[in-house]
């Protein structure tokens, strides 16, 4: 692996963990909020709700995965133009089919 790959992949990965965590974390308070009256309701315990996000978080990670992975690629591309680093790879000789093959 090239030292652009682990350039452009560390950025990518960064990025992704940091979308997703956010992306998960807001649909789990939405959803805590939309259903805490219930959970009140049943008299649920702490630990039955607890078990039911600890499942629920994978599920909504799993579901989110793919545009999570959409903004990320729009993200990282566009922060690597604002910087002119297409620019610089570009013009140090690296073809732009290649250059897009480590950004997909």
């Amino acid at each position: 692996m090239k030292i652009l790959d682990r350039y452009i992949l560390k950025k990518f990965l960064t990025s992704f963990v940091f979308i997703l965590l956010i992306i998960v974390v807001v649909i789990t308070f939405i959803d805590f909020a939309e259903k805490n009256e219930n959970f009140t309701k049943n008299n649920l315990s702490y630990q039955e709700i607890l078990d039911y996000y600890l499942a629920f978080i994978p599920f909504i990670a799993n579901l989110i995965t793919p545009i999570a992975v959409f903004i990320t690629t729009v993200f990282v591309t566009s922060r690597l133009a604002q910087h002119t680093e297409i620019i610089a790879t570009l013009s140090g000789g690296i073809s732009f089919k290649r250059f897009m093959r480590l950004i997909l």
